[in-house]
């Protein structure tokens, strides 16, 4: 079953269908082709893989981003980036970088990041003499780190559909953005100095009132994080409340601090959002079904077989299985991929004597690379759009920094405190 399921898959994925009815197409050949199964397996694991209380999160935490951007947020983030790090070599490289990692903090959602400071700083990147595959290159890798320091939708999804805690993997992913961050502004400074590039003035002035200033200006944005990591750990509020108090919070904040809410805006904002509920619960309906059907011809101990005959080393087995996934991302949307072997995998991860919380981080950072890489990369295909070159050229530009996303991803396979400290600690 599971080369015919995977063969559809392929051959319709290949012929230009969505990815979502790629999916949903290629898991129903094999039932109709098997006959055993009935039809209506279909319909029951679609409706069943999204009817959930834990998923409703998504919505909330996807709203609240596209709201941060409507009200001018991101501006003032990326002016707290600025007065961070704005005096470096690759000052606007690293405001780059830095804003994702606060923005990450809000939105959750690395398309999210991608669009809303590609559209601020690739284009000011390129006027300080950047070249465009460069801008486009940090730009896609940095927003990488949106789903992976909390809140994330992809580390919901994962808890999800494994059972694992889902205020464990929001705080199993902190440490990790922050690592992602700081490789990524170390690969932007080498090829600054090599290509003798970014020598730049960008910051504001570091002085007390420009401390106060920057602080008064973006210190209200990060009460957003701060309420949703602080309730979850504190036990007041679960993960899909926390999402409700996001966008209450967001909202407030743009109209009574910010000041950037308009009508068109907020339809704007709101439209956006539930366009990208929308695709997420499509591609979640139809790839329930896909993993289904890869348990149920256990899929899972065919890879364990063959992982074990590749090496009897559980480290190198799961580095195997994340340049496997980091392989289908080339060619499958990040969400899609994790959706479809988040199960099996998590299985084979638990075989192989890793906790669920350790396995789950590598899994979804893994999936994420997958989305600065061409031809199917998502966050590169925005970040080329916004910069005006061809993904050829932006592909150039990524390489180096998808080489630290996957020695990043290694390191965190290989070193389970640095996941597991935070969710040990503080649950």
């Amino acid at each position: 079953m599971v080369p015919v399921l995977i063969g559809c898959f392929a051959i319709l994925l290949l012929a230009g269908v969505p990815i979502a009815f790629s999916i949903g197409v290629g898991a129903l050949v094999p039932i109709m082709l098997d006959g055993r199964l009935p039809l209506e397996l279909v319909v029951s694991r679609m409706f069943g893989g999204i009817d959930s209380f834990p998923l409703m999160a998504i919505p909330f935490f996807v709203l609240s981003g596209s709201l941060a951007s409507a009200c001018n947020l991101t501006e003032k983030i990326v002016g707290m980036a600025s007065f961070m790090v704005g005096r470096m070599r690759a000052g606007l490289a690293h405001c780059n970088i830095v804003a994702a990692m606060l923005f990450g903090g809000i939105t959750g959602s690395a398309v999210a990041e991608s669009a809303a400071f590609g559209s601020i700083l690739i284009p000011g990147m390129v006027s300080k003499k950047y070249p465009p595959s460069y801008a486009a290159g940090v730009t896609a890798s940095a927003s990488v780190i949106g789903s992976i320091i909390p809140p994330s939708t992809l580390m919901i999804i994962f808890a999800y559909l494994t059972g694992t805690s889902t205020g464990r993997m929001f705080l199993g992913g902190a440490i990790p953005g922050v690592l992602v961050g700081g490789a990524l502004m170390i690969t932007a400074h080498i090829l600054a100095v090599r290509h003798n590039i970014g020598i730049d003035d960008t910051a504001r002035e570091r002085t007390w009132r420009g401390f106060v200033q920057t602080v008064k200006e973006c210190g209200p944005a990060f009460l957003i994080p701060a309420i949703i990591l602080g309730g979850i750990v504190g036990g007041f509020v679960t993960p899909t409340e926390a999402g409700v108090v996001a966008v209450v919070v967001v909202l407030f904040l743009g109209h009574f601090v910010y000041g950037g809410f308009t009508l068109a805006r907020l339809r704007t904002a709101f439209l956006e959002a539930g366009f990208t509920t929308a695709m997420v619960m499509l591609i979640l309906a139809t790839s329930t079904v896909f993993a289904n059907l890869l348990t149920r011809a256990r899929f899972q101990s065919t890879l364990l077989d063959l992982l074990a005959s590749a090496s009897g080393v559980p480290e190198v087995q799961m580095v195997l299985i994340l340049l496997a996934l980091i392989g289908l991302g080339l060619f499958i949307d990040a969400t899609a991929v994790l959706i479809m072997f988040a199960a099996p995998l998590a299985a084979v991860s638990a075989s192989l004597g890793y906790d669920p919380v350790h396995a789950g981080v590598c899994i979804v950072v893994a999936c994420l690379i997958g989305g600065v890489t061409p031809p199917v990369g998502t966050l590169l295909f925005i970040a080329a759009g916004i910069a005006k070159i061809k993904i050829s050229e932006a592909s150039r530009g990524i390489a180096p920094f998808v080489l630290a996303l996957v020695i990043v991803n290694i390191l965190i396979m290989l070193v389970p405190p640095l996941v597991l400290f935070l969710p040990n600690l503080l649950f």
